[in-house]
């Protein structure tokens, strides 16, 4: 099979593009990209000046993050969206000062009906994260969601001041409306509406810089929006990204669970709550 980058929706406004892989499947599970290691504040600053050519930064994210998922289960269909905006990465909510997460959901939906699925679940790392997070705000089809160490703290900090102008136009106003896009209602209005609220699965560290707004948005979730949402939690002292790559083999449990009620086993995770469950000794030495 041929795995390249298309164009999803020919005539959107806000474009998708990615891979979709159909094994004949009414599942459907959609990963969203992370941050790739070789872009940093140099690389936006590249990117501004001209010397990386936009057709570079796009044929980057033809580089598509867990795809021996799909080679493993070929029970489903997979669907890796790019996140190719603002003329580097867009955390799939924004593009160069503008939002861009409702058209994008909606468009989304238009592919899900478009294809039939019955079942549809999204991943994301990182970044990634935010992007599975607000489609499953959004798009009504999603029933399942599964983010690694999200970042919904949004942090464009180490592109510097170059990526402050492909990401928002230098406008701090929206900057800050960015940044704190999570803490508002607004963010919420679609999945208020909804009677099948999707179920959110959170893998997280005690030490990500992420860690205490994400329990807030669990707690949100819960709380006020009535959605079943888990915390998996690693107690290690491992930051941001190690919590994902020390631990690809439970990634790709995780994930190739995403169907089960519980999307772990009992020696892997230990439950303190309902909905907050602690990594065992065994998942801890997992490599």
């Amino acid at each position: 099979m041929t795995i390249a980058s298309q164009k999803l929706n020919s005539n959107a406004t806000t474009a998708l593009h990615g891979a979709h892989i159909q094994n004949n499947s009414d599942t459907l599970v959609i990963i969203f990209q992370g941050v790739f290691t070789k872009t940093n504040e140099a690389y936006a600053t590249n990117i501004m000046e001209g010397r990386i050519p936009d057709k570079d930064v796009k044929n980057l994210h033809s580089y598509y993050h867990f795809m021996k998922i799909s080679e493993r289960n070929d029970t489903r269909d997979y669907l890796y969206l790019e996140d190719y905006y603002s003329r580097l990465y867009g955390w799939y909510a924004f593009d160069n000062g503008k939002f861009i997460y409702e058209e994008l959901s909606d468009e989304l939906s238009q592919f899900i009906d478009a294809h039939g699925y019955k079942h549809v679940y999204v991943v994301g790392s990182s970044k990634g994260g935010v992007g599975a997070i607000l489609m499953a705000l959004h798009c009504p089809q999603i029933e399942r969601v599964f983010t690694m160490v999200p970042d919904i703290r949004i942090s464009t900090d180490g592109f510097g001041d170059s990526g402050r102008k492909l990401f928002f136009n230098e406008n701090e106003v929206f900057e800050k409306r960015v940044k704190t896009m999570f803490e508002k209602q607004d963010i919420f209005k679609r999945l208020e509406k909804r009677e099948n609220k999707p179920k959110f699965f959170f893998f997280t560290g005690v030490r990500d810089y992420g860690f205490k707004p994400l329990t807030n948005l669990h707690q949100k979730l819960r709380k006020e929006y009535d959605v079943e949402s888990h915390l998996l939690i690693m107690p290690t002292p491992e930051p941001h990204s190690p919590l994902i790559k020390n631990h690809p083999n439970l990634m790709n449990y995780l994930i190739q669970n995403m169907d089960k009620e519980r999307l772990w086993e009992d020696d892997e995770f230990t439950s303190v709550s309902p909905n907050a469950h602690i990594a065992t000794y065994k998942t801890i030495g997992m490599k």
